[in-house]
């Protein structure tokens, strides 16, 4: 889901993000504990894990900040339990990448990726950019494929493309494209509605936001403990069960004539904010 490899996760009193990630958006009061809900309801937890973390004036992450995470992970491929699969996303976000908030903030990326490609569609959809209108009527007239039609979008508002963040939006916008493609056949990329945008951000938010449970948790399908078909299945339903949450999101904070950053923005902080509860 965008990822090859996962990651181990910080070392002990290394901080939440990388130095060269700035903390801007971070609210002042937001928590860097985790919820002890989150070891209490998972026996297999190793003791370091209910150390008390730090509080919001320290930005130092505690220690094995993500095992409780990938325990409750590994509890859920086993059983398929939703109930493990939202212990596992709760105690990702709140002790191990410091609270919504501060999980926001690590993946504002993903909302201006996502805000930036519905921005496009709507540039594409109202011919508001010369530039935009001549570059649609160029693909119109090259009756391309709608595969080929979702790599020129993307190669459009992503041209930075090499880098992990620009990588794994591409794949994120080519899969929600691909899935409006599935959902609605033969509809016109540079002509949809206003929901249909929408979903778009949504997708793309989503598909990261499991990109992020890959890049976090994904040593859980790593260790080789289930049958490969098996993982598979339930990153599947991973997708779905995130997808499902941000879908009513979506809902929620989409009112009006759609603006598509300000859109990714709360979707991705109210969906973080739900998965953290």
């Amino acid at each position: 889901m965008g990822t090859s490899t996962s990651s181990g996760g910080g070392r002990s009193g290394s901080p939440f993000d990388p130095e060269w990630l700035s903390p801007d958006g971070l609210a002042s009061g937001e928590s860097c504990s985790g919820n002890n809900s989150d070891s209490e309801q998972n026996g297999n937890v190793d003791p370091a894990d209910n150390d008390e973390s730090p509080g919001p004036e320290n930005v130092q992450a505690p220690e094995r900040r993500f095992g409780p995470a990938r325990s409750q992970m590994s509890s859920y491929l086993g059983n398929g339990s939703r109930s493990n699969l939202r212990n596992a996303t709760k105690s990702m976000i709140s002790k191990g990448m410091g609270g919504a908030s501060r999980a926001a903030s690590t993946m504002r990326n993903a909302a201006s990726g996502a805000g930036a490609l519905g921005q496009f569609l709507v540039a594409a959809r109202e011919s508001s950019d010369q530039i935009v209108k001549d570059w649609v009527a160029h693909c119109r007239s090259a009756n391309l494929s709608a595969s080929d039609l979702i790599l020129e979008v993307l190669k459009v508002v992503y041209p930075d493309s090499g880098s992990i963040d620009e990588d794994s939006l591409q794949d994120a916008g080519a899969e929600a494209l691909a899935k409006l493609y599935e959902k609605y056949p033969g509809v016109d990329i540079f002509a949809l509605t206003d929901s249909q945008i929408a979903e778009v951000i949504g997708r793309t938010i989503a598909i990261q936001i499991c990109q992020r449970i890959d890049l976090l948790l994904g040593q859980t399908y790593e260790k080789l403990e289930h049958d490969p078909a098996l993982i598979q299945e339930r990153r599947t339903d991973i997708r779905e069960w995130v997808w499902a949450e941000i879908r009513v999101v979506i809902e929620q904070n989409q009112s009006g004539q759609i603006d598509p950053n300000g859109l990714a923005e709360s979707v991705l902080k109210s969906a973080l904010e739900v998965f953290a509860e």
